[in-house]
């Protein structure tokens, strides 16, 4: 299956979208609402590496966005809930249940932004032959980067309701760095709730607004603008640190400031995988930390445009 994906990647690298540049946008937003705009059911897998993980999704329309819930099926429990108005994540452990607010809603099968045809100016849309997934014909299309500063994706939207059924990201090369498949899905009509009252024991993380007054980026690569800014407190901090996203719509790069409490040796960590990167330097008196599923030229770029105020 995977030499299939991959030859696929190769074969549609030499094709051009076979329409106008207004049927690619058309396409590409259809795609990019299906996963708001129906209701589905299923369970799809995750793959990273050598780590695969099994998510149970619930998804319903709701006014103007959307009500969804992922149960992960592996491991420790953890599920995920989103609305328009928040996404937090829960995680249960000794008993006790913890969650935390999460700066998106965005999720498999819900992976491009609302405006999705704004990607066109860093990605080339190429389309794919029909393929099947989850017993469910698909059509193929890749989102191609246009520079070295994020990775592209293969995906495949169901030929009625072009809702993604599987995306693939993969690297220059065409070789794949983590992919998401649905392994059944029903579209329609739900049979499971998507909402559920928040336990009483669970305890919520603490997050307010970053003022993002101690650093600046001078420069960030193009396509890529400042999504979100908050300061939590992280399991072994002394004090609260903030994080920066970073995001072109569809990569996204963090950034981690905290005060520096010991002398630090600059950390570059450029992964042997090509997926996720990193980088660790001082700026001023804060310690940086700036790491995303990006290309290195990315991460290296936000990092050393990082400035003091």
């Amino acid at each position: 299956m995977r030499r299939g994906w991959f030859g696929l990647v190769c074969l549609l690298a030499g094709q051009a979208w076979a329409g106008s540049d207004q049927a690619a946008s058309d396409w590409l937003r259809s795609v990019a609402e299906a996963p708001r705009r129906l209701s589905y059911e299923g369970v799809f897998v995750f793959q990273q590496g050598d780590a695969m993980q099994t998510v149970q999704i619930v998804n319903r329309p709701a006014g103007s966005g959307k009500e969804s819930r992922l149960t992960l099926l592996d491991g420790v429990p953890r599920e995920v809930r989103c609305s328009k108005a928040e996404s937090i994540s829960l995680s249960t452990q000794d008993g006790q249940t913890k969650w935390e607010r999460r700066l998106n809603s965005r999720h498999f099968p819900d992976l491009l932004p609302a405006n999705a045809e704004r990607l066109l100016a860093w990605y080339d849309l190429k389309p794919g032959k029909l393929a099947r997934v989850a017993g469910m014909d698909c059509r193929q299309l890749e989102l191609v980067p246009k520079d070295r500063y994020r990775w592209g994706y293969v995906l495949c939207a169901e030929k009625a309701s072009d809702l993604p059924l599987k995306a693939v990201m993969v690297n220059e090369r065409g070789q794949m760095l983590m992919q998401y498949a649905f392994a059944e899905v029903h579209i329609g009509r739900l049979r499971e709730p998507v909402a559920a009252k928040l336990p009483a024991s669970a305890a919520p993380e603490t997050t307010v607004q970053a003022t993002g007054d101690t650093l600046r980026v001078k420069q960030l690569p193009p396509g890529f603008v400042r999504v979100a800014a908050v300061k939590r407190k992280l399991p072994q901090h002394a004090e609260a640190t903030e994080h920066w996203v970073f995001s072109d719509g569809l990569t996204h790069i963090s950034l981690f400031i905290e005060p520096m409490v010991k002398p630090l040796q600059p950390v570059k960590g450029e992964s042997k995988r090509g997926m996720v990167n990193m980088v660790v330097r001082q700026v001023g008196e804060r310690q940086v930390t700036v790491l995303g599923e990006a290309p290195w030229a990315a991460i290296e770029a936000v990092a050393m445009a990082l400035e003091s105020k």
